[in-house]
């Protein structure tokens, strides 16, 4: 049995406020107003709007004196000009404040608008790590799936359209001030979506047990976060109305949230951004189906964690079928190839993912080949 508790020097920052539970999204606009008078609303073109979220959240705004506009022209995989769209509107509409209400994409996208409003130069220049002069926005995240959780990272991922992959930017600026989870939010997901999402904060968790840079704490968010998402994903699938299987998947990707804050993501995530642009596929989704021939690689150097994943899935000498046959229950087909991704793919991708920084986070040692090669076994 590994020592799970061996402790190292770790660093954990999180200083995101969390409003949770059924109704807290009652308390939005007396939490904003503490904040900023005038705030930015971030969100997708149809689905907020249709559903009547976004009328409600303005009218618990507007109750509280908060006034508000709103940008509603994100994707499901924002670029980087409806990043500079949105921030150059902020600029225009004097905000002081961007909340995104949505999925993991609007909740980036929020915090990619917050930075870039403030700042002069291109938001390109901060995928370098370029240290931002002035603080962003403030951030309030209002997460409606159960998956990035954005809502407690540093992070935000947009896509670069010319270049064919994902970039992404990680300061400590970038964690929400505050957010809201109110399940209830949750319950109108179509299935595919509730599916998508659920793989995304399942992968975050399995990531984060590997990371170089887990420790205790990381783990034990990293652990609960994918035990609630193997005992409830399924039931949220087929009952989408179970409210309290609804609420353990939301904490389930906060959870996953705030264990990649610290340990950020490893090889799959890296390998997923190129599949995901180039045929839109959901990330959660893209990365899912790489993640059973990451966990055949990294047994080698890891074999008691492997076999901890696959305790949890109900197998623990064979982990990655367990992770195959968990996916096809949930009706998903657990290979790229399902989804027109074909070897002649394979060659761009792992050059596209090989100087990534996921690679140095990921135990053992990731050629380019062993790029190529978890690519083909994922076929």
């Amino acid at each position: 049995m590994e020592r799970w508790s061996g402790l190292k020097r770790f660093a954990h920052h999180m200083p995101t406020r969390l409003l949770v539970g059924p109704g807290s999204l009652d308390e939005l606009g007396d939490e904003v107003a503490r904040i900023a008078r005038r705030v930015l609303l971030v969100t997708g073109r149809r689905a907020i709007r249709l559903s009547g979220l976004l009328d409600r959240v303005q009218a618990n705004l507007q109750a509280s004196k908060v006034e508000s506009v709103v940008f509603d022209q994100i994707e499901p995989n924002p670029t980087i000009e409806t990043i500079r769209e949105g921030a150059e509107f902020a600029r225009r509409e004097k905000v002081r404040c961007v909340l995104g209400i949505g999925g993991g994409s609007a909740l980036d996208a929020a915090k990619a608008i917050a930075l870039v409003t403030v700042h002069q130069e291109d938001i390109r220049v901060f995928f370098d790590g370029v240290r931002p002069s002035l603080p962003p926005l403030p951030i309030v995240a209002v997460p409606t799936t159960a998956g990035t959780g954005s809502e407690v990272t540093p992070y935000s991922v947009v896509t670069d359209v010319q270049a064919g992959d994902k970039a992404g930017l990680a300061m400590p600026e970038l964690f929400p001030r505050l957010a809201v989870l109110d399940a209830s939010l949750t319950v109108s997901m179509p299935e595919a979506v509730t599916v998508d999402t659920g793989l995304d904060a399942m992968c975050h968790a399995i990531e984060a047990l590997f990371s170089r840079q887990r420790s205790v704490f990381s783990d034990l968010h990293a652990r609960s976060a994918l035990d609630k998402v193997v005992n409830n994903l399924e039931k949220v699938r087929s009952q989408p109305d179970d409210l309290v299987a609804r609420e353990w998947m939301q904490l389930a990707a906060t959870f996953g949230g705030m264990a990649i804050a610290d340990t950020a993501t490893l090889v799959p995530h890296a390998l997923s951004y190129p599949v995901t642009v180039r045929y839109d596929l959901p990330h959660g989704r893209a990365t899912a189906l790489l993640m059973p021939a990451f966990l055949e690689r990294v047994a080698e150097s890891e074999p008691e964690r492997v076999a901890f994943v696959g305790r949890l899935l109900g197998d623990q000498a064979d982990a990655p079928a367990a992770l195959r046959a968990f996916i096809e229950r949930l009706g998903v087909a657990p290979r790229l190839g399902a989804y027109g991704v074909h070897e002649d793919d394979v060659e761009l991708f792992s050059r596209q993912a090989k100087d990534k920084a996921h690679l140095g986070r990921t135990p053992g040692e990731w050629l380019e080949e062993t790029l190529r090669e978890l690519y083909r076994r994922s076929l």
